[in-house]
């Protein structure tokens, strides 16, 4: 056989060695990018986004370790949601925008690579939380209307080991997260929008009933108890007439602030209706929910209120009725029927009072 021929076989061979190699792999990525469209496409919550897609990418593809962060819009940072392998907890780190390579790409929404971490000063190994990264990747996740939602992050623990194929497919795959994400994100905040009250942004009644409703199964199995209380503002009708409904808005949406800020994180508030407003009180009993409703009113009574000084008095002020559980009530209607008359007791004794009795 000709020398050339046989060098020809061999680079023949070579080189159908290498598209089958690269085929496996391309394959391999279409199949990972199959079914991650097909769990993002059923998902409607953020964490059911993670939790399908994460095992799928580092399990099919043997990627080392990647994580997603997104941006908080209360803090503006972007936080860890998710993290692959799976750790107990999420690390708490946080970047701001335009920190590091990860804030730097939520700001500029342009891809990262980096093949050798050690090569670039800006690199900040999650804030020393993570130190075994020989090349990062990290791509922007992007909404339908082009805002910026987030990154994705891919580590190889060693250098130059990102492929041209590595990237196009990482890319891809952000794009398919970043639509599932925004559309989850959309679907919360519709869905959290429909349980509140668009003035005052506390829960509706519908909301707190179902609620109600819950807490009050929980008690009755595991013995808990828990109060609520009823809130009126006292002369409402007088404070709109003598200073308009866009005052009276403002003054709801005030009261809410101050219901918020008075009350624990676990207790539920909600706008009842009107001028009227209720809060359930978990594990707590009736003697500690009448000194909290008493720090409520002085609040009130102490705020400054535009408008206020033309309140019977020279203030607005609010009305309580509470009522606790089982001792007044060892049915939702019952409890609630009894802080309702608590409350109208209340402002039949001349309001601007908590009562936690019902005439008899």
């Amino acid at each position: 056989m000709d020398t050339r021929d046989t060098n020809k076989h061999w680079l023949d061979k070579d080189r159908l060695e290498w598209l089958d190699e690269n085929l496996d792999v391309k394959l391999l990525e279409l199949y990972a990018l199959y079914n991650i469209s097909k769990v993002l496409h059923m998902s409607f919550a953020v964490d059911e986004i993670f939790n399908g897609t994460m095992d799928i990418i580092g399990k099919t593809l043997q990627i080392d370790e990647f994580c997603i962060m997104l941006i908080d819009e209360k803090s503006d940072e972007l936080v860890v949601r998710a993290w692959y392998p799976t750790p107990v907890t999420l690390p708490d780190i946080r970047f701001k925008i335009g920190e590091g390579i990860s804030g730097t790409v939520a700001k500029t929404g342009k891809l990262i690579l980096i093949q050798d971490v050690t090569k670039e000063p800006k690199f900040m190994f999650y804030k020393g939380a993570k130190i075994d990264i020989g090349a990062f990747l990290c791509v922007p996740l992007i909404g339908r209307e082009g805002e910026i939602l987030g990154v994705f992050n891919v580590h190889k623990t060693k250098p130059n080991t990102f492929t041209d194929n590595n990237v196009r497919f990482f890319y891809e795959v952000a794009q398919q997260v970043a639509l599932a994400v925004d559309k989850a994100i959309t679907y919360e905040k519709t869905k959290e929008a429909s349980l509140r009250d668009p003035l005052t942004g506390l829960y509706n009644r519908r909301y707190f009933f179902e609620y109600l409703e819950t807490e009050a199964s929980r008690a009755n199995r595991y013995d808990k108890e828990f109060s609520i209380l009823m809130i009126d503002v006292d002369h409402f009708k007088n404070f709109n007439d003598k200073n308009g409904h866009l005052k009276g808005d403002e003054a709801l949406k005030k009261i809410a602030r101050l219901l918020i800020k008075e009350l624990r994180c676990s207790d539920v508030v909600a706008r009842y209706g009107g001028e009227e407003f209720i809060c359930m009180l978990p594990e707590t009993h009736k003697d500690a929910a009448i000194i909290v409703a008493e720090k409520i009113r002085k609040s009130v009574q102490a705020s400054k209120f535009d408008g206020g000084e033309n309140q019977p008095g020279g203030k607005l002020t609010i009305t309580v009725g509470v009522a606790a559980w089982s001792e007044d009530g060892k049915f939702v209607s019952e409890l609630v029927d009894y802080a309702d008359r608590a409350l109208y007791l209340g402002k039949s004794r001349g309001r601007n009072m908590v009562c936690s009795k019902v005439a008899i």
